[in-house]
């Protein structure tokens, strides 16, 4: 089985999403392919992606979608519908991979829905996250205080809830999934129609994403301690309560069928892709 692709989601953040490229190029398993699921970025971006493919050991895909507000459901399906079969792993622009993080979510096979977290980076640490502190690994030394011990609790907690759900006791969204960071097979992704489209603005599309999977037979497999990945610092999107977000009532309704309506499929004439070769042999 081949290595798997890499989808990584972006707007507007250049720098933060170099870094991840030059974590991604130091891994133990090179992605086969690095999709960048760009929800509307400006010029900067795509200068940048035709820079640095030209140092990457990895091909780069870049599927661009116009700004039209917080559309990341819609972004994912675009980039995921470009990539080759096989499993592919998801990160977010500010989540930077340790070494291991592909070979972790390689390990798990179709049926199964590989779980990772994000460890956060203390806010003073953001201006020690240099090109050279990813390129050379010293960031995976920098933690926020207790995040172990974060990581620990949540692992045994995610644990407990996929024998849940083996025994059918789960809470239908549980263990979740965090798109920052998880894993499954394509023909997975394409059974449920991918991330359902109705979700715009930010929250609840990867909950309903991992649902879906849930209803449509997939497993939870527990990466949490083995997908390593570090969360920089940023202001918090989310404003007031969890129960006030956009998407809220849609996740909670009852009606729901693990194939959404407005998925992957479709046709996409305002989506621009460009594919740039690795630079490396």
């Amino acid at each position: 089985m081949g290595a798997p692709s890499v989808v990584v989601t972006t707007y507007d953040s250049p720098r933060t999403l170099r870094l991840v490229l030059l974590a991604l190029a130091r891994q133990t398993l090179k992605p086969a392919v690095v999709a960048v699921a760009d929800d509307g970025s400006g010029p900067d971006t795509a200068a940048m992606l035709r820079q640095a493919a030209l140092a990457m050991p990895f091909p780069i895909v870049h599927v661009w979608q116009p700004d039209d507000g917080f559309r990341l459901a819609r972004s994912r399906n675009n980039a995921w519908r470009e990539l080759p079969e096989g499993r592919v792993a998801m990160l977010d622009q500010d989540i930077i991979p340790h070494a291991g993080w592909l070979e972790a979510h390689a390990a798990p096979g179709k049926g199964r829905v590989g779980l990772g977290a994000a460890m956060d980076l203390p806010e003073s640490a953001v201006v020690e996250i240099t090109e050279d502190a990813v390129t050379f690994g010293r960031f995976e030394s920098i933690l926020a205080p207790g995040e172990m011990g974060r990581l620990r609790k949540l692992r045994r907690k995610c644990v407990l809830q996929a024998f849940l759900r083996a025994v059918g006791l789960a809470h239908r969204a549980k263990p979740k999934l965090r798109g920052c960071n998880f894993s499954a097979d394509l023909s997975d992704l394409r059974a449920v129609n991918g991330c359902d489209e109705e979700f715009v603005g930010w929250g609840q599309e990867d909950d309903d994403l991992g649902m879906r999977l849930y209803m449509a037979g997939a497993r939870p497999a527990i990466l949490v301690d083995s997908a390593l990945a570090s969360h920089l610092w940023h202001p918090s999107r989310a404003t007031g309560r969890w129960k006030d977000g956009p998407n809220v009532r849609r996740f909670q309704r009852r009606d729901i069928a693990a194939r959404c309506e407005r998925g992957m499929d479709g046709a996409r004439p305002d989506v621009k892709v460009f594919r740039y070769p690795s630079g490396q042999p």
